[in-house]
């Protein structure tokens, strides 16, 4: 098993090569739902606890199932993670699949536009592996359950592990900060 950081720098880099194949004005249409994408899981599913209600009421519909769900950190942790990550997964889907938000305009010709299609396809990498990331470490690995991770960090990845989005930006300023970037995004894709 490699290291998460060799993981999350080779997805990003197919995240980037991704943006060089599409370009930046369709990779900005992904942009935006991964930032919606964000929102919901940050400021709706687990600052309002949805995920708590849910979790109490399948214990007390079939508490035999859930009840180790309910009870067990780590499996707990599992499911909450699994379940932000699907969301993610599920956005980033349907963000490339079929017709997808693109942005109008003509994209510039020679390396310009492929220096904008690569930071695009970065930063939407960047987005999307590091949403993730913040997850698995923010409930503590739980996919080790399956033996998917093996501690300690590396300094590198406790590096890069600061630089997460959600790490880099206070708690109290995330959910002003995704939405002024949906909006500046949806404001973009209208003014053209």
């Amino acid at each position: 098993m490699q290291p998460i950081e060799v993981s999350w720098i080779v997805l990003i880099f197919i995240f980037g090569a991704i943006g060089l194949v599409r370009g930046f004005l369709k990779e900005l249409g992904v942009t935006t739902s991964i930032c919606v994408a964000m929102y919901i899981i940050s400021q709706w599913l687990e600052k309002r606890e949805v995920t708590d209600m849910a979790l109490g009421k399948a214990v007390e519909v079939a508490p035999g199932a859930f009840r180790a769900l309910a009870t067990d950190d780590l499996r707990n942790g599992l499911v909450r993670c699994l379940l932000y990550v699907l969301i993610m997964v599920f956005m980033v889907f349907i963000s490339y699949h079929g017709e997808t938000l693109s942005f109008g305009g003509t994209p510039p010709k020679g390396s310009t536009g492929v220096l904008f299609n690569l930071m695009i396809g970065l930063l939407n990498g960047y987005l999307v592996v590091g949403t993730i990331w913040y997850y698995l470490d923010k409930y503590n690995y739980p996919t080790r359950l399956w033996g998917l991770f093996q501690e300690p960090l590396s300094p590198l990845a406790q590096f890069l592990r600061s630089l997460l989005l959600f790490n880099v930006i206070p708690a109290d300023f995330q959910e002003p900060v995704l939405i002024f970037f949906i909006l500046f995004l949806i404001t973009m894709r209208v003014v053209r």
